[in-house]
């Protein structure tokens, strides 16, 4: 009776070991690779820097300094600082979710790098000229 039991605890031991070793697998190759990985930092480093600026920005000339119109809508509705919380909050989410998705679907990488060039020329780089040429050497 004692065999049964070790043979089939064997047997159950087996089966969970091959099941774990299955999804170690499936989950490494889930896993996103180096450059989504620094793709996905340097966004979120984006939206940081964009917060920041858009922040001062909004306080040095007022909320219509903000040049996105559903940004400036919620700044009047609900204040700047939580109208920034909220999106950049919102943003850093999804940049997580493409950067998971971008494991499945392999145009993502291209596409999140697109981004990062078009929120540096269309956000962070305004954002730092008005601000040095207004307020930094005014």
């Amino acid at each position: 009776m004692t065999q049964i039991a070790i043979d089939l605890t064997k047997a159950g031991y087996g089966s969970i070991v091959q099941r774990a070793e299955s999804i170690r697998t499936q989950i490494g190759s889930l896993a996103p690779s180096r450059e989504i990985v620094l793709l996905g930092l340097a966004l979120v480093l984006l939206q940081i820097m964009d917060g920041v600026l858009t922040s001062v920005g909004v306080f040095h000339f007022g909320i219509s300094a903000e040049g996105n119109p559903l940004l400036s809508h919620l700044m009047h509705q609900i204040g700047p600082a939580y109208t920034l919380l909220f999106t950049k909050g919102l943003s850093i989410l999804i940049i997580v979710v493409l950067c998971y998705l971008a494991t499945r679907v392999k145009w993502l990488t291209l596409a999140l790098k697109g981004v990062i060039a078009i929120y540096l020329t269309a956000a962070i780089i305004p954002w730092s000229v008005i601000l040095l040429t207004k307020v930094v050497f005014a």
